[in-house]
């Protein structure tokens, strides 16, 4: 082989080698980055509601309570159930100015899952004896006028009972009525006994002892043990 022969096939093995330790330092850093973004994840993200961090722990122990609660349920539907319900909560809006100003900020998902176990006990095909329907027991009079209000789709009472529509109409309903009222146990009661049923009796006050109940049993839950490996975490096995 000729010289010149020589140096091409030394320039190329050069190449092949630097291209080869390239790619490694890439796949290093590329695991390093899903490392990050695991830990992220497990510390809390920012929700696009402007909540506090919502992390794996308050997931869990939905998800924990849901299986005690609905042991029925499959595996997806309970899944599907913590994720809808964790939207929901999103949209929860607490007063600035209300008797509980100086008090501790309230958890908006605790607050939720508490009035949802009042309601329900997080059975979805849920159903009163008044005709309130699903999760949030919403009343389809109220539904029909507060989708009607806020331009939001619906045009049967049957779709109460989708976990979805019921959350969204529940909690808007929600918000409605701490716009009307001075105190979320004044909210609570409203919820129950409907905006004029509240002005003329009060309520019942066994109602909103029975969220607060069960709020404060949501405060404390211990998390559970067993932590799910992360989808970013598991993905570097693939790498």
């Amino acid at each position: 082989m000729s010289e010149t022969g020589l140096i091409v096939q030394c320039t190329i093995r050069r190449r092949s080698v630097t291209m080869r330790k390239q790619k490694k330092f890439t796949q290093k850093l590329a695991s390093i980055g899903l490392i990050l973004l695991f830990l992220l994840e497990s510390y809390g993200k920012i929700n696009p509601a402007g909540n506090a961090p919502a992390n794996d722990a308050a997931k869990l122990k939905l998800h924990s309570l849901i299986s005690k609660t609905r042991p029925g349920l499959s595996k997806k539907e309970q899944k599907d159930l913590v994720l809808v319900v964790e939207r929901a909560s999103y949209h929860i809006r607490f007063p600035k100015k209300t008797k509980t100003t100086n008090t501790a900020p309230v958890d908006k998902l605790g607050f939720l899952v508490g009035l949802i176990q009042t309601e329900s006990q997080f059975h979805t095909r849920a159903k009163s004896h008044k005709g309130a329907l699903g999760l949030m027991q919403v009343m389809p009079e109220t539904a029909r006028w507060l989708a009607k209000k806020e331009g939001i789709p619906f045009s049967s009472a049957k779709e109460l009972y989708e976990p979805e529509t019921n959350l969204l109409i529940g909690v808007l309903y929600l918000n409605y009525l701490m716009e009307r009222t001075e105190t979320l146990e004044a909210t609570l009661l409203a919820y129950n006994a409907g905006l004029g049923g509240y002005k003329r009796f009060g309520g019942v006050p066994s109602y909103s002892r029975t969220v607060y109940k069960y709020y404060e049993e949501w405060k404390q839950m211990p998390v559970p043990s067993e932590i799910p490996i992360s989808e970013s975490l598991a993905s570097l096995f693939s790498i």
